[in-house]
């Protein structure tokens, strides 16, 4: 009777830290978007995107951040280019129109971003999807700006295996803005 306790007990501490997790990469990609959505093409749109995804994953366990992508999407319903989500290769990011992020990005300062490819002393890592690019002209069609985020949540048990991957995807169309 006492295993079947324990193991009603390590489940339910199991799937509670799990789904707490997975609410978290739900909510990050959510404020990262209207976060972006609405900076629009201003210089720092990417900063204040990032900034706003640190806040919102602040219930993650450090180090659970895998990957997060700020890219281009073609409509509402797209999905993020499968490249962005494994590549570093600067040829693919660029014609994927998507910027890679890490957690550690988390600590670039803002005057660090602006598009800059040159290394001074390492190139803006927004510089594969410009945001002063971003479509923001009602009458030319707005682009729409979608963020991707990966976490790795890992078991404390192990009585379920060692863990698993949470990604999440939201797409928002970019605010018009006065030209």
């Amino acid at each position: 009777m006492t295993p079947i306790i324990f193991l009603f007990l390590f489940s339910i501490f199991e799937f509670g830290f799990a789904f707490r997790d997975y609410l978290a990469v739900g909510n990050s990609t959510r404020d990262g978007a209207r976060e972006a959505s609405v900076a629009g093409n201003v210089t720092d749109a990417d900063y204040r995107t990032l900034r706003a995804i640190q806040r919102a994953s602040a219930a993650l366990p450090d180090g659970t951040i895998g990957r997060i992508v700020v890219f281009r999407a073609t409509g509402p319903d797209a999905t993020v280019p499968s490249a962005c989500t494994t590549s570093t290769s600067a040829a693919v990011l660029t014609a994927n129109s998507c910027n890679v992020y890490l957690a550690d990005d988390f600590n670039v300062a803002k005057e660090d971003f602006g598009c800059d490819p040159t290394p001074n002393p390492d190139p803006d890592p927004d510089r594969f999807w410009c945001p002063t690019d971003r479509i923001v002209s009602v009458g030319t069609g707005l682009d729409y700006v979608g963020i991707w985020m990966s976490v790795r949540h890992d078991y404390i048990t192990g009585m379920f295996g060692s863990g698993i991957t949470f990604e999440d995807t939201t797409i928002l169309k970019v605010e018009p803005q006065e030209q």
